[in-house]
């Protein structure tokens, strides 16, 4: 019997068994979810959907509904999958068209023998020898001894159940899953996001390469890990972004599983060693690639008062100046709560923490309190702050989180564009450029590294520091430091445009709330349909 079958992806990368059969001399059509994206997994399960049609002379009208189909799948045996692949046809329809055929020709051995040869990798695959183990146990647990093959077994049998001991183990898939749950609460949710992102893409990568959706990581190869490295550099990627975006978050499973029992703990993971990206290869990296730190010419034209003041947002007028004086990331300073704003012995400070369930730092060292500079109080910072407390418990009231928990995203933008207007368009300066500002001027002033670092945030890795000194109070930082981030610029026309502040908050508040709202109807009605 000959059975034509189709595989067929839909828009949403799933695949479906298609079959065309006659029936009262109508012209019919069975789909069915093969339940995969995985083309490997798509093809084996035609394949075993079609002989399986063919040994039970079904003539392909299937009226069992899919799950039965998918199961009785398991219940046929080699002679009758190697019978039913003599008549086999297949033809694999992609998504942009065109077919892709595998016929055989019973009359033709070189057909025979190929199809014979796809029966053979069929149960060398990660379903073949699934049924294979499957069937020895089922045999073992009638008889109550082990089923061995004996010596008229076929050579596919015996390998298939060797294959099936050896590549025992727990799959990338289940420890990619194991890692998001361990790493929750220690990585950000934006990294998490990534890292997710790049295992997956190792472990598609190793599913098609190994013919194995499950394969399991302590059977992944340095040579595994080098082929992978070259086909991400032959599609353009940098030395730089292979090792830091895709070969870290794949070491970071490597070292999950060696924690876990799951590696050898002497065996080195096959990541290591590549030597993709150096340290000296590092530094100049770095060097080439950090922010700008912004001129004297680009800070005048960046606060001229004609086109600064004519900014309406809150976060237009206050961040651009808490950048330049606290050296702060645009994430730290949009995520700030009344309550930070403080005074400690008479010194009006900004607290930079993670405290509330709201806030996250890059790093460890970025937790700090600073003095709020003099020249942020004579432009009216505090009145502000006392203005924003009728509003809710942050500073900037009106903004509301991406999927990672950043504030900052639409004012980055917006600085972004305003850049633009002024005429500044060097794709190293941005936001980030008033931190290297701040840090270069205490640099030139004379403020000794361990100070800067305690002031903008940055680690300073030195056994001294870090264990024999405290750090300096906020009393001396204003009297020491504060005076160094000196600016020839016209900052006493920068006067806090109370009125349009205040209008431009509750506008946007208004908008704010009106978003929620009609996203919690929408998630009600979506509840309401299930």
């Amino acid at each position: 019997m000959k059975i034509a079958c189709r595989i067929q992806q839909s828009r949403h990368g799933v695949y479906y068994y298609r079959h065309q059969f006659s029936a009262l001399g109508i012209r019919k059509e069975r789909r069915i979810s093969l339940q995969t994206k995985n083309p490997v997994i798509a093809k084996e399960k035609s394949l075993l959907i079609s002989a399986m049609m063919i040994a039970n002379k079904t003539g392909g009208r299937m009226h069992d509904n899919e799950r039965d189909i998918l199961k009785k799948i398991e219940l046929l045996n080699q002679k009758e999958l190697e019978e039913a692949f003599r008549n086999l046809e297949i033809v694999i329809t992609p998504p942009n068209g065109g077919n892709i055929s595998i016929k055989a020709d019973p009359n033709n051995p070189a057909d025979i023998q190929a199809m014979l040869q796809a029966s053979k990798d069929f149960w060398a695959s990660e379903i073949g020898q699934s049924m294979k183990l499957n069937m020895v146990q089922s045999e073992h647990a009638v008889s109550g001894s082990p089923s061995l093959p004996n010596e008229n077994s076929s050579l596919t049998t015996r390998t298939a159940i060797a294959e099936t001991q050896v590549v025992a183990g727990i799959p990338l898939p289940d420890l990619i899953e194991k890692f998001a749950t361990r790493k929750k609460d220690t990585l950000a949710p934006k990294t998490l996001y990534e890292y997710r992102n790049h295992q997956q893409l190792f472990s598609d990568w190793i599913a098609a390469r190994k013919n194995s959706p499950h394969f399991p990581i302590k059977q992944i190869t340095r040579q595994d890990v080098s082929d992978f490295i070259d086909e991400l550099l032959q599609k353009g990627l940098s030395n730089q972004t292979v090792q830091l975006k895709y070969l870290s978050p794949i070491t970071g499973l490597f070292e999950l599983a060696k924690n876990s029992g799951l590696w050898d703990a002497e065996a080195t993971f096959p990541t290591y060693g590549h030597k993709l990206f150096t340290k000296a290869t590092a530094k100049k990296v770095k060097e080439k690639n950090s922010w700008k730190p912004f001129t004297a010419e680009d800070l005048r034209t960046v606060f001229n008062p004609s086109t600064y003041l004519s900014q309406q947002n809150p976060t237009d007028f206050w961040l651009p100046l808490l950048g330049l004086y606290t050296g702060g990331r645009i994430g730290e300073l949009c995520q700030l709560l009344i309550h930070d704003i403080k005074q400690i012995d008479d010194v009006w400070a900004i607290s930079i923490t993670d405290e509330d369930e709201c806030q996250r730092l890059k790093t460890p060292a970025a937790k700090r309190t600073i003095p709020i500079h003099p020249n942020l109080i004579k432009m009216g910072f505090l009145d502000f702050v006392e203005d924003m407390k009728a509003f809710s418990g942050m500073l900037f009231p009106y903004l509301t989180p991406n999927r990672f928990g950043n504030f900052s995203e639409t004012p980055s933008e917006r600085f972004g564009k305003y850049l633009d207007v002024l005429g500044i368009s060097d794709p190293k300066k941005v936001f980030h450029s008033f931190r290297s500002t701040s840090n270069n001027t205490l640099k030139q002033n004379g403020i000794p590294e361990e100070t800067r670092c305690q002031f903008i945030g940055h680690e300073h890795e030195t056994t001294n520091s870090k264990v024999y000194s405290s750090e300096h109070s906020v009393a001396y930082l204003l009297e020491h430091v504060a005076p160094k981030l000196s600016f020839e610029l016209a900052f006493s026309e920068l006067i806090y445009p109370r009125e349009n502040i205040l209008k431009s908050t509750k506008q946007k508040l208004a908008l704010k709330e009106k978003h929620l709202k009609n996203k919690s109807a929408k998630e009600q009605r979506n509840q309401n349909s299930k």
